[in-house]
This record gives structure tokens, C-alpha cells and sequence, in this order.
């Protein structure tokens, strides 16, 4: 095959290039392949219990040849909005080490402008749920740092923190603003620090809704690999329709 050849390519990380821990066979080689090849490298993710540096630190840790200003998050793009929203005040619901990446924002737990939603692990209790419920119904805006619905670790599975978005926006008859994927706004963030447009870059993951779906919403190419979240029922009626199907992300030097 000898498709268009893009400029950039735009990786999904979580269940793409590593998987419960450890790194897809050939992930690394691939990244190493495309840096060889002059590609643009974009590494996006929604995981949002760690800051762009703490995945940097993890990722050199699994032997990525990966920069700091590469990857794009779903904490970073909630940091760029929130800087766009004049005083705004925020109750978070996230981790105490994403919380401090978020300390240039002002914190008010009684009457927010927003309540932020991220991995909050077993934060998320009845006190914490029910409290986050009374603000959203005195006027506070829901912010969905991502809403993926569950994820995998070497323990297994675990539920994310979009079940528990999808609870409150339920009971509060709110409609959460989503930073990650698959938002045009996060996407588009990736694509502007590339000075790109969307047919110049691929997007490569593993998860139809977030990854290809909002790829697909771009308007851009996308290749869906079958290793992470993916499975065969996925492609019988899809949410959206990948360009590429590979086996893995080790199968993308074969293409371009």
C-alpha cells in the first residue's frame, strides 16, 4: 500500500502504545521508525490521574523515545480552557497531584462556576457524588475532564470517571463540556502545536469512540489497531468507520 503520506502522526497511548504496564510488541520500534522517517509525533491521551510530566517520566520508564511537549492530556486541555474563562472558580474532583497542576485556578468548593471531573479513584464515594450533585444544581457547569467508562490495569478492570460523570449528568440534568477525546477541542489543540491541518495528520488508537470517532469528527485519516480496549464486535456496527485496521501499531510502518 502507498496511501498519501500525512506529516504528523497522532498516537493514542493507553491500550496503543502500552498495555497494563507494559509496552505493545513493537511499539517502541515503531515510534523510533517514525522519528527515522521525520514524522511529526503528537502522544495523546484522556488518561487524566497524571500530569504531562508524570507520563513523560512513565513513558521514558517503558524506554519511549517520547518528549515532554509532545504529549497532549485531557488535564492540560481543561488547564487551557479554564485560563480562557475570566475568574473562573472550580470545585475539582481529581487527584491531589493533578489538583496542583491545576493551582493557578482558584478553588471554591461552596458555590463554583465549574465542577471538574477527572480520575478520582475512590474519591468517588456518596459524600463526594452527592456533594458534586447539590453544586450542579445551585448553577455550577459540569466539566468532564474525559468520559471514558472504564480502563485496565495489570489488576484488571476499573471503572473510569466517565460512569460517574454520566451519573451526575444524569440526576442534574447537565450536559458535561468533554476536554478529552473525542472533542474537536482537544484535537484541535494537538493540531495547532503542529501548525497542521486536519488532512496532514493521522490519528492511531485503539478505542472506536474516543480515538477514530474523533478523528473521524475532524475530518481526518485514522487507523484503528486491535490490541487495548479493541474489540471484533467494535467493526460490525461502528460508532465510526477507521481508513486502517491493523493488527497492531507494529503493522503502521508497512503502510507508509
Amino acid at each position: 500500500m502507498n496511501p498519501t503520506r500525512p506529516k504528523a502522526f497522532l498516537l493514542d497511548m493507553d491500550g496503543t502504545l502500552y498495555f497494563k504496564g507494559e509496552p505493545c510488541p513493537g511499539a517502541i520500534e515503531t515510534v523510533n521508525y517514525l522519528r527515522q522517517e521525520k514524522y511529526q509525533l503528537r502522544f495523546l491521551t484522556n488518561t487524566t490521574a497524571k500530569t504531562p510530566k508524570m507520563l513523560h517520566e512513565q513513558m521514558q520508564s517503558l524506554g519511549f523515545d517520547i518528549h515532554e511537549n509532545e504529549i497532549f492530556n485531557a488535564t492540560y486541555a481543561c488547564l487551557l480552557y479554564l485560563r480562557t474563562q475570566p475568574n473562573a472558580r472550580c470545585h475539582f474532583m481529581v487527584d491531589d497531584a493533578v489538583k496542583a497542576f491545576f493551582n493557578e485556578i482558584p478553588v471554591d468548593d461552596k458555590a463554583p462556576d465549574f465542577v471538574v471531573v477527572g480520575d478520582y479513584g475512590e474519591g468517588f464515594d456518596f459524600h463526594a457524588l452527592n456533594h458534586a450533585f447539590r453544586l450542579l444544581m445551585e448553577g455550577a457547569e459540569l466539566i468532564a475532564l474525559q468520559k471514558g467508562l472504564y480502563w485496565f490495569s495489570s489488576e484488571g478492570m476499573f471503572l473510569d470517571c466517565g460512569a460517574f460523570v454520566t451519573l451526575l449528568e444524569t440526576a442534574a440534568s447537565k450536559t458535561a463540556r468533554i476536554m478529552g477525546k473525542p472533542s474537536e477541542t482537544f484535537f484541535k489543540i494537538a493540531l495547532d502545536s503542529l501548525q497542521l491541518s486536519a488532512n496532514e495528520a493521522i490519528v492511531v488508537g485503539d478505542d472506536i469512540t474516543s480515538d477514530i470517532l474523533g478523528a473521524e469528527t475532524m475530518k481526518m485519516r485514522s487507523i484503528l489497531v486491535k490490541t487495548g480496549k479493541f474489540k471484533p464486535n467494535q467493526l460490525e456496527n461502528p460508532v465510526a468507520k477507521p481508513t486502517w485496521v491493523l493488527e497492531s501499531i507494529s503493522a503502521l510502518p508497512e503502510l507508509f
